[in-house]
């Protein structure tokens, strides 16, 4: 059998060796290019997609991936991604929008990806290179045309594509600074269509007064203006004529609607997917592109629409005939490659005869030294085998000796957590203590609890693990047993106001199990659903033994939060905890609730799904079959149930302050401080301790924080890293890239004092890494510090305001926004009727946020800023030009010459002219 396994072997090897160049002549495809279209349900875009087909007849070693977003930014988001995972060497991209497709842009361009953006801008310059028509020029044609179409007078109805799109913004300016310069003609209004005709007819419809007065109709592309027509054909609207946008070369569309008299004129959109592939072969083969590449466009109305459709005819005769072509050409590569791999095959058939023979010879030579080898194997195996069962023997010792060990470290526990409970306890009952000191006593009480409660499930685990428990199972009736337990939790039902009852279906249930472990069971799965139901919530427990069943079912519902999916999968392994919950707990509860439910011969699942509920089912014996003749209590003797034990599960819930977002404004303070933390106890701690220095606001999880960060733009951020929702790492990187928090220094907290978790932390941008349990003074210090350093900044940027925008030092987002700003500033200066609102329009942000931002980094506000920009360069132009003071304050934006006379000799102490004289004596003119 071995050697003629050993046979097969040399066989297959050597025909997959001889075979195997043969495989590799056939043509694949070397360069993955990457296609994602805003949407493909459009003639154009139909057309564009035709074109990159045709132009890859050209590059065989070039295979295109498509994905189509159906006008969804983000869905095309999310498959620019899978894109991204399919290892793409090119990326090209028309946005659905510009903003929203910009982060991913940039993400795939800064991993080295080249991208080419078609048609549609976006919001980045992080691109290769840009194709697509010239959008302003194409509304600028249609308003001449209109001009020469119209007259002088006429009233024109503009509709628009998608309102964020670039090609919409373009194409709507073009015609604006056409019609411009024609005062007879009116732009009545500007509709939405969203490129759609179903979109635009309903525009029309409630907007039809307007279509009545209307002239022409200028649509930004011809599936919106064949919209438009059908729409006014439908009701009586015959005197309008309608201009569209594509001119593409299928029926309905804008050639053929020109040819038929529906359009007056279409102007020529280029899809731009020939020269897209094309650029795409140039850049992958190391050739430089430009990064602008404009495509020109033709209007097409009836004098030339015959010429233009023979010529699109004879373009596409040309590539079907090329297509055939490529065809016969493949099919004739594919007989070739057929061909070479028969005369492999034939080759290797001999190679293989040929080496069979020296193989068999080699077989009948080694094989008495295989069985030698064979023999001396199996000794070594029997050795072997010998060895783990000893060393499987050692293993069991070492791991009872540790879990011994861990017992005996649980127990001793014990002791000082009780001396530390006991003096609590009596410190409690002082009437001496004020207010805060209260509060941190019963803080650290709760605590001490929870160690106890933590230490008291361990130890009973391992008894159960090491099998020392003893069950005492006796015949109980379930709902008096449940409605003991259930009278522990009533108060909070009550303060919660949650919906608690008892629902039994079956008079008289009873089963079989041990009170004085079954009751931690109830305990820890009502304290888990009393912890995760909301005010106003449900907690239903429901008793029921089905028909000619030997078990009863126990039901606990609750209509809370909820878990996961991956949360559901591992609910009862020990130590497991979820990330996503807002409540994290030991993974220890439930664990050992699975633990005693096995001991009893029962069962336990859980039903879940997120934001709908939680169901536990219980299963117990009915009967005491399952149950050996030791495990059965002999005698019934009372047992209270709500013992000091577990009396932890229900102590907890009550005195758990939840954290309630918002600001903690008893009195005026210099700085504020936004605190994110998830751990109730520890955001109120850090809220009372600091609350003394700083206004400060608190928030429980990284998505409200983010809220908080937003609205009110603190000094300083103190952030938990493992937080619910988005966690730290993402909370730092989110405040970081936005202009409006880019400058507020971030502290992270964490129990991880890890250098990876560190390292990570501070490649965000983090300005410090503190690792619980921390010192207070020391946090203190941090803040002040960082306080401290940020307004030494603030006065480098107010002092130095020339060489501002270089520091080093100074984070990039801040110096874009410096730049942004001054620039604006500069460029409206001459305006008169500029202001602030003007501001944040172009630098996208809300006049709150302006005021804070300019406030933290020039300690002014705007208007000032405004004015004494104006000021400068009017001492500017008083010093170094011949304009009159008249024509300099006009120049400078000042809305008369006697204010700006007033406002000069505020800033300066003396008047224009008086300046200017000053400055001619000095220089001798």
């Amino acid at each position: 059998m071995l050697s003629r396994s050993f046979i097969y072997f040399i066989c297959c090897c050597l025909t997959i060796a001889i075979l195997s160049p043969g495989c590799r002549q056939v043509d694949k495809p070397r360069y993955r290019i990457g296609f994602s279209q805003c949407t493909g349900n459009d003639d154009w875009r139909k057309n564009m997609l035709v074109e990159m087909k045709r132009e890859l007849f050209y590059h065989p070693d070039m295979q295109l991936l498509y994905k189509d977003a159906a006008d969804d930014s983000k869905r095309q988001i999310s498959q620019i991604q899978e894109l991204l995972a399919e290892n793409i060497d090119i990326l090209l991209v028309s946005p659905n929008e510009a903003i929203p497709l910009a982060p991913v842009i940039t993400a795939v361009y800064r991993k080295g990806i080249p991208v080419i953006i078609l048609d549609r801008k976006a919001a980045t310059d992080s691109f290769t290179a840009y194709i697509g028509g010239d959008n302003y020029n194409i509304g600028k044609l249609a308003g001449e045309y209109i001009a020469g179409l119209l007259g002088t007078k006429g009233r024109v109805v503009e509709v628009t594509g998608l309102k964020g799109s670039s090609p919409t913004i373009e194409r709507s300016q073009g015609l604006h600074d056409a019609l411009s310069q024609h005062p007879g003609l009116q732009l009545t209004a500007s509709l939405e269509g969203n490129w759609v005709a179903g979109k635009t007819q309903e525009v029309a419809a409630r907007n039809k007064a307007l279509l009545q007065q209307a002239d022409v109709v200028f649509a930004q592309n011809d599936v919106m203006a064949y919209g438009m027509y059908r729409y006014c054909q439908a009701n009586a609207l015959p005197h309008i004529r309608f201009i569209g946008v594509d001119a593409s070369p299928y029926p309905d569309a804008g050639i053929d609607l020109v040819a038929r008299g529906i359009l007056s004129a279409s102007l020529l959109y280029p899809s731009g997917g020939k020269e897209a592939i094309s650029m795409a072969a140039d850049i992958l083969s190391g050739k430089k592109v430009p990064r602008n590449t404009l495509l020109q466009t033709v209007l097409i109305d009836s004098s030339n629409v015959k010429l233009m459709r023979l010529q699109i005819d004879k373009i596409q005769v040309q590539h079907q005939e090329i297509e055939q072509q490529q065809s016969l050409l493949q099919e004739q590569r594919r007989q070739y490659q057929d061909q070479q791999h028969l005369l492999r095959i034939v080759v290797t058939t001999l190679c293989v005869a040929f080496l069979l023979g020296i193989i068999l010879i080699f077989i009948l030579r080694t094989n008495r030294r295989i069985n030698r080898q064979l023999k001396q194997q199996r000794d070594e195996i029997q050795q072997q085998r010998d060895q783990l069962v000893e060393m499987t023997a050692k293993a069991q010792e070492a791991t009872e000796a540790k879990f011994t060990f861990f017992t005996n470290l649980s127990h001793e526990f014990r002791t000082p957590l009780t001396l530390i409970q006991a003096p609590l306890d009596n410190l409690l009952t002082s009437r001496q203590l004020s207010s805060p000191q209260k509060q941190q006593l019963e803080l650290m009480r709760r605590n001490v609890i929870r160690l106890m409660r933590l230490v008291n499930q361990l130890l009973e685990f391992r008894r159960i693990e090491s099998g020392k428990l003893q069950l005492q199972v006796s015949e109980n009736e379930l709902s008096v047993f449940v409605t003991e337990i259930m009278e522990a939790f009533k108060a909070i039902a009550i303060k919660k106001h949650i919906d608690f009852r008892l629902i039994n279906r079956q008079p008289g249930i009873k089963a079989w199990f041990d009170q004085r472990l079954f009751d931690r069971v109830l305990y820890n799965l009502l304290s888990n659903a009393f912890k995760f139901t909301s005010d106003h919530g449900k907690v239903h427990i429901c008793l029921e033994q089905p028909e000619h069943s030997q078990d009863v079912l126990i039901h606990i519902e609750d209509d809370g939060a909820g878990m996961d999916e991956t949360t559901l999968a591992h609910a009862f392994e020990l130590f497991y905890q979820s990330r996503e919950s807002e409540h994290k707990g030991t993974g220890i509860g439930l664990a050992l609730t699975r633990e005693i439910i096995s001991l009893h011969h029962g069962s336990i699942r859980v039903e879940s799904s997120k934001n709908a509920g939680t169901t536990f089912t219980i299963t117990l014996p009915a009967k005491n079959n399952a149950f050996a003749p030791e495990e059965i209590q002999q005698e019934q003797e009372s047992i209270n149930i709500f013992h000091q034990q577990l009396n932890c599960y229900v102590e907890e819930l009550e005195q758990t302050i939840p954290a309630t977002s918002g600001a903690s404004t008893v009195k005026e303070h210099t700085h504020s401080l936004l605190i994110i933390e998830d751990h109730p106890d520890l955001n109120n701690f850090l809220v009372g301790y600091l609350s003394e220095q700083y206004e400060t606001f608190h928030a429980t999880n990284g998505d409200e924080g983010l809220q908080l960060a937003f609205r009110h733009i603190p000094d300083l951020i103190l952030c938990d890293i493992m937080l619910p929702g988005a966690n730290g790492i993402q909370v730092l990187r989110t405040l970081k890239n936005d202009i409006r928090t880019s400058h507020i220094p971030v502290i992270l907290l964490s129990a991880n004092s890890s250098e990876e978790q560190r390292i990570e932390g501070m490649q965000h941008n983090a300005d410090a890494y503190i690792s619980k349990p921390f010192n207070l003074k020391y946090l203190e210090q941090n803040i002040t510090s960082m306080l401290n350093n940020r307004a030494r900044l603030k006065d480098h940027y107010i002092a130095e305001p020339e060489t501002r925008v270089h520091t080093i030092q100074s984070d990039k987002t801040e110096r874009r926004f410096i730049n942004d700003f001054t620039a604006v500033v500069e460029e409206h200066l001459s305006n008169d009727q500029f202001c602030v609102e003007d501001i944040c329009q172009q630098l996208s942000i809300s006049k709150m946020q302006l005021y804070r931002k300019v406030k933290q980094l020039f300690d002014c506000n705007v208007n000032d800023y405004i004015l004494e920009a104006r000021v400068k360069k009017a001492r500017y132009l008083l010093a170094n030009s011949r304009q009159s003071v008249s024509e300099i304050a006009y120049a400078c934006g000042f809305s008369s010459p006697a204010y700006f006379s007033t406002v000069f000799k505020t800033r300066n102490g003396q008047t224009p002219k008086a300046f200017r004289e000053q400055i001619n004596k000095k220089t001798g003119s």
